[in-house]
């Protein structure tokens, strides 16, 4: 019953094909026995017994290795995360899959180079290796400290190439007197209206270590409160 699925899909898969390669091997069976049913009449039968079944299962063995190999069709692209601090040292994985016609990830018949662009930020690899075998390479995109959207686009020969969009987002800041969340354009905190303190005594961060005035209340970098 399996077998007879998997010939039915392969007649669905390749009919042109498989109408073609089944009617040179019927035509060739029978031009060998007509022609050794001549020659050799006294082994009619052993040839009628053995000849052909050994010939329909050769050709069938001939026929299957023939089949086309599955080839990779499109690219997917995905950026983990799709949003990043650009602080030109925030990074994102770049993932880089095959997938045959119908969308699903398939492994790489052979070694297969994908050459990946970036409007902003640096790559690492612009060139991505999927070795035979495997379904995904990966590369590193670092950020810039330029904010806004980045066009990452994929190509490959004889696939489809693609772009996905990301984002470098702007650096939180915080006030140091009140904790809230300030743009890097607010020159005072649009929420207590004071200025970022100054003065030469410093202390660190209690939870991220920078470096912040010994006067301030707050992290100007992550925002936790901090003793006085």
């Amino acid at each position: 019953m399996a077998g007879k699925e998997m010939f039915s899909g392969l007649l669905k898969r390749f009919p042109g094909l498989v109408e073609k390669r089944l009617l040179l091997l019927s035509v060739a069976i029978v031009v060998a026995t007509v022609f050794l049913a001549i020659l050799f009449q006294r082994l009619f039968v052993l040839i009628l017994g053995l000849g052909i079944p050994g010939a329909c299962i050769a050709g069938i063995v001939f026929f299957l290795s023939w089949i086309p190999p599955v080839k990779p069709s499109l690219l997917a692209l995905k950026a983990e995360p799709e949003e990043i601090l650009a602080d030109g040292k925030s990074t994102s994985t770049l993932i880089v899959e095959l997938l045959d016609k119908e969308g699903n990830p398939m492994p790489a018949p052979a070694d297969t180079e994908v050459v990946v662009d970036a409007t902003r930020g640096k790559l690492m690899k612009q060139v991505v290796k999927i070795p035979k075998g495997e379904k995904a390479g990966k590369t590193i995109l670092v950020s810039s400290q330029e904010t806004g959207p980045v066009t990452l686009s994929v190509d490959a020969s004889g696939l489809k190439s693609l772009s996905l969009t990301l984002h470098f987002i702007e650096k939180p800041r915080f006030c140091m007197h009140c904790g809230a969340k300030m743009s890097a354009k607010d020159r005072s905190c649009p929420r207590c209206g004071n200025y970022p303190p100054s003065g030469v005594d410093t202390k660190l961060c209690k939870n991220c270590n920078e470096v912040i005035p010994s006067v301030a209340k707050f992290c100007r970098e992550c925002g936790a409160s901090q003793p006085v």
